[in-house]
């Protein structure tokens, strides 16, 4: 019996078109991330999503719950799908972290998977997501589909594919997820079938060029 799995990174949040160090800070989704949630319910309302998971952040509750409302669905929320925690660099500018922590920044920017102040590192993102997707694995039925972040989605991809990184997250080699975008991966497997689908997003909604490393 096999399933699917659809990781949606939450719509764009307060602070995305900055390019603030968000993390684990609870912000609520912008006026365009809230058109972007609705327009992902409307499209995988017809997909036969089975069951709805969310980091408990609200960015990712809130892009969850059209599509939750349309199903009749409850939005299950698991913690360990939050994006990372960048501890005292949460909520600063990319040039507030480089004049704050400049040798901290020097290695962030050359690669290195670095401990952010009183926070995580990618890698410990990395073992939380990967729990609770080793557990939908296990019992492959239906299509789930999960809300979270940049960071739980490109370590969902990560995972489909079977590799690890040693470097920062975003210094691998796949381009980030866009806001609202789509990854679908296939149970038993995993199987990766297609990363940051944006299709189904209009194009007066279409996600915002907010992705670059350095800006996570």
């Amino acid at each position: 019996m096999g399933g699917h799995l659809l990781v949606i990174r939450h719509g764009e949040a307060e602070g995305n078109s900055d390019h603030r160090f968000i993390g684990q800070a609870d912000v609520p989704l912008s006026d365009m991330g809230r058109g972007q949630a609705d327009a992902v319910g409307a499209h995988l309302a017809h997909r036969g999503v089975t069951r709805v998971i969310a980091s408990d952040l609200r960015r990712a509750i809130d892009t969850a719950l059209p599509l939750a409302n349309r199903l009749g669905l409850a939005v299950e929320v698991d913690p360990r799908l939050r994006e990372i925690l960048n501890g005292d660099w949460a909520m600063h500018l990319p040039e507030e972290v480089k004049a704050g922590w400049p040798d901290l920044w020097a290695r962030y920017q050359a690669g290195e998977d670095v401990q952010r102040p009183n926070g995580e590192r990618w890698a410990d993102v990395g073992v939380r997501v990967r729990e609770v997707l080793d557990e939908l694995a296990d019992s492959p039925t239906g299509v789930t589909a999960i809300f979270a972040h940049g960071g739980p989605t490109l370590w969902a991809t990560y995972w489909a594919l079977g590799m690890r990184l040693d470097v920062s997250l975003f210094h691998g080699p796949l381009h980030p997820a866009s806001n609202a975008s789509i990854t679908s991966i296939a149970l038993p497997g995993p199987k990766l079938e297609s990363y940051n689908e944006t299709g189904h997003i209009p194009s007066d909604l279409a996600p915002q060029s907010d992705l670059l490393p350095f800006m996570r």
